[in-house]
């Protein structure tokens, strides 16, 4: 075992008996990543079985993400394994050599990346969050379920499931809550590939915790209870430690596609809340990230297309987008499908909307920020937005 991390130190890959014993715990489960020498990457496969030679590893059977059929990849094609948010095989190919892929061209960006937001928080006396080991996200999975052990000694009908990036405890029948747990795996990974960060890399402090109830008496009185928040007449609520845990729970609701829209939007807030640093995002931006996020996971859902529609009415009676929009610690309800709209209307550059709330979360003021990177004054830009939405001429 020693040699084996002795040479994953030095950047060469373990010997493949030593693999073996590494795996060999994970043989049943799914794992975080297998990256290919030509780029592919199965990100939360199912390891299947090894495939052994003389007692040494050659290769793995893995069963892509939602797929039924087992996949034999020899070890020779295989640049990197992570499993249980630990590396526990890599290829440090050579400079030019055949082994520099897609995937390891787009993890040593996204590196690049990370370093130099590092340098820019440094700057702006922005502390990120600190990089959490294998033991460690162990260690908070471990105090997420002792904490939902708690929980239910008041609430006997929760049931605990796991996804590789959830925990969840709900009373809510396991074939009715399967569709919207498969929501939030789609939440993660649409936020991961908006923010160019590669699949399979962690997010979390452990997992995030979501505890879903049938009725809203039972939501409102864990809320109570154990969050010490009081939640009557909401539908869910994203709690964002400032240790970086992050619980949300909710109640079912009789509308299905509301449910899940909820489910996406209250997780995304949770998403932005460990994405880099501390650094809270403003209300508008928090909550059109949410909004949006939810209609691109959840397309069956009308309710943001109502708010905006609201919205359009309110901005052309006023011919401004409301008071305080940009400044105010909680936005009015009419003012979210003004945010939702905005996202919108900013994330036409995928690109140069995620450089923008990556810069915020890196310190830069948030209207510093969209002049820099949309090259223009807040006003133009509002008025701009409002020409899309059918205002012309509007103000903040």
């Amino acid at each position: 075992m020693a040699l084996a991390v002795a040479a994953l130190l030095a950047g060469h890959p373990a010997r493949a008996d030593d693999l073996g014993d590494r795996l060999a715990p994970h043989v049943g489960t799914t794992i975080d990543l297998v990256e290919l020498t030509t780029g592919r990457r199965f990100v939360r496969p199912l390891l299947d079985g090894l495939m052994t030679k003389d007692g040494v590893v050659t290769g793995l059977n893995i069963k892509p993400e939602g797929g039924v059929r087992t996949t034999r990849v020899a070890l020779a094609t295989i640049v990197k394994i992570v499993a249980a948010r630990e590396t526990v095989h890599e290829v440090d190919p050579a400079p030019g050599g055949s082994a520099t892929t897609r995937g390891s061209r787009a993890r040593e960006a996204f590196e690049r990346q990370r370093d130099e937001s590092l340098a820019r928080m440094r700057e702006q006396g922005i502390k990120p969050w600190p990089e959490l080991s294998a033991a460690e996200h162990a260690a908070e999975v471990e105090a997420l379920k002792k904490f939902v052990a708690e929980v239910q000694t008041a609430f006997p009908n929760l049931q605990l499931s796991e996804t590789h990036e959830f925990l969840v405890a709900t009373d809510i029948p396991s074939e009715q809550m399967r569709p919207y747990v498969a929501t939030l795996d789609s939440m993660h990974d649409f936020l991961c590939d908006l923010y160019a960060i590669p699949r399979g890399e962690p997010v979390w402090k452990g997992k995030c915790l979501v505890v879903a109830f049938l009725n809203e008496q039972d939501y409102a009185a864990f809320e109570g209870r154990f969050m010490r928040t009081q939640a009557n007449g909401t539908h869910g609520l994203c709690h964002q430690r400032s240790d970086g845990r992050v619980i949300m729970a909710c109640h079912r609701g009789p509308d299905a596609p509301a449910f899940a829209h909820m489910l996406v939007h209250e997780t995304s807030h949770g998403f932005n809340h460990r994405w880099m640093s501390p650094q809270r995002i403003p209300n508008w931006l928090n909550e059109g990230i949410a909004e949006w996020v939810a209609t691109k996971v959840v397309p069956g859902s009308n309710q943001v297309a109502l708010k905006e529609a609201r919205a359009a009415e309110y901005m052309r009676s006023r011919g401004d987008m409301g008071e305080d929009f940009f400044s105010a610690q909680n936005i009015a309800a009419v003012q979210y499908g003004i945010a939702s709209s905005m996202v919108k209307f900013l994330a036409r550059d995928p690109k140069k909307f995620a450089a923008f709330v990556r810069a915020v979360k890196e310190g830069t003021p948030v209207e510093t920020a969209l002049e820099d990177i949309y090259k223009g004054k807040l006003d133009a830009l509002v008025k701009s937005y409002g020409a899309a939405v059918g205002v012309p001429h509007l103000k903040q």
